[in-house]
């Protein structure tokens, strides 16, 4: 008869839990290991501060050109949002966001495309991924159906032509509006879909 040991503390059941690395996030635990899957963390109601403390300043507010590329996203930005909160860290000064959407490189991240390049941005708890290939390097811009893959290369395309990056985007819709964005951008090739 086998008996518990007392000091083994008990698995911890699959939910959402405070995320270990980001106060600001909630990461979701499998039951054996964090996921890729954030979501913002709640904030509860701030309650009357005493007389003399000072006032927290608000959060920053959001960048227009961001908040617009979000408002324009067909698809799910599962586990992306906080790729999209780093955002404006990654960009260049006077940089614009055109289009953005949800995409999964070494994880669930956010592939965006501005005026001056497309980049893509995963943060995790162990790693983190930044890819990105300005408009002057690129050449031609791929899509699968099939395997929903969004493919950028910095040669001319042929069937051994080796991408600059691939990401995986799951909704066609996002990877048009990317597509649509870069050529509205100088230079941008167009996306061939099959």
């Amino acid at each position: 008869m086998s008996h518990p040991n007392p000091s083994q503390a008990p698995p911890r059941p699959p939910s959402w839990f405070p995320d270990p690395l980001d106060e600001s996030l909630l990461r979701y635990w499998d039951g054996h290991r964090w996921t890729f899957y954030t979501a913002d963390r709640p904030v509860p109601a701030p309650s009357a501060p005493p007389r003399q403390a000072p006032q927290p300043s608000p959060a920053p507010a959001a960048r227009p050109d961001i908040a617009a590329a979000l408002r324009n996203v067909r698809g799910v930005l599962v586990g992306s949002m906080k790729e999209v909160n780093l955002l404006p860290g990654y960009l260049r000064p006077e940089e614009q966001v055109l289009a953005l959407t949800s995409a999964q490189g070494e994880g669930q991240g956010v592939l965006a495309c501005t005026n001056r390049r497309l980049l893509f941005l995963f943060v995790g708890v162990v790693r983190r991924q930044f890819l990105e290939v300005d408009w002057n390097q690129t050449k031609h811009i791929f899509y699968s159906r099939s395997t929903k893959t969004f493919s950028v290369y910095t040669t001319k395309f042929i069937k051994r032509a080796v991408p600059a990056f691939t990401v995986r985007v799951n909704n066609l819709d996002d990877a048009n509006s990317i597509a649509y964005a870069a050529q509205s951008a100088a230079a941008a090739p167009r996306l061939d879909v099959v």
